[in-house]
């Protein structure tokens, strides 16, 4: 990450949205969307979760070379995978040291958007939504087998799709079935996804540093 030599900036800052694969992607540019539309902001996939702190400098690094005239709020939009309730692997607090160590002064924050379990996991909020996705009859439609939502993944999900007859993938192949899902009923019901967009949306305009 270079040391900057930044020039006067006016614009509301950026907030940049850092995933952690395609699915993750395809749902996050439908949240910003629907519900971050008076944000400046973009969603950036980092194709994994192996060597996170690495991407996350070097996407963070990236982005600030190629918009020197911009202010960054940069949140880490990540499955949480694990009982323990931590992303594995995620120092963010390093992150930040490295930051200031570079004094890459137009990072303003760096956040945590934390999944129950896995992405998936925000899906079953919309239940309804995927059995009638799945075309399942009515008659099989057991909602009450997945709640609370947050128990079930990608797994269960995987298992649910070839019940009837349907394979679900992670990636690229899974836009159409993301884009059918209710987001509304999502977000109204997922009190993490709910707080992460309102703490996006609340830091829009902030232009004070949390780093420097």
């Amino acid at each position: 990450m270079d040391k900057e030599d930044q020039p006067k900036i006016t614009r509301e800052p950026v907030s940049l949205l850092l995933v952690e694969g395609a699915t993750d992607e395809i749902f996050f540019r439908r949240v910003k969307a629907l519900y971050l539309a008076d944000c400046r902001a973009t969603v950036k996939d980092l194709e994994g979760l192996f060597n996170i702190n690495a991407k996350v400098i070097n996407s963070v690094g990236s982005y600030c070379r190629s918009h020197r005239d911009e202010r960054v709020r940069v949140y880490c939009c990540f499955d949480r995978e694990s009982r323990y309730g931590e992303v594995p692997g995620f120092d963010m607090r390093g992150i930040e040291q490295y930051i200031r160590k570079e004094n890459v002064t137009s990072v303003l924050i760096l956040d945590l958007v934390k999944a129950t379990k896995q992405i998936e996991s925000w899906f079953f909020y919309d239940i309804h939504g995927i059995y009638k996705f799945l075309r399942a009859p009515k008659t099989q439609r057991n909602t009450d087998a997945f709640k609370p939502p947050e128990r079930f993944g990608y797994r269960d999900l995987q298992h649910l799709f070839e019940r009837y007859g349907k394979t679900y993938t992670k990636g690229r192949r899974a836009a159409n079935f993301i884009n059918h899902l209710n987001f509304e009923k999502i977000v109204s019901q997922c009190q993490e996804l709910q707080a992460g967009i309102e703490l996006i949306k609340s830091q829009a305009g902030n232009v004070a540093s949390r780093l420097f």
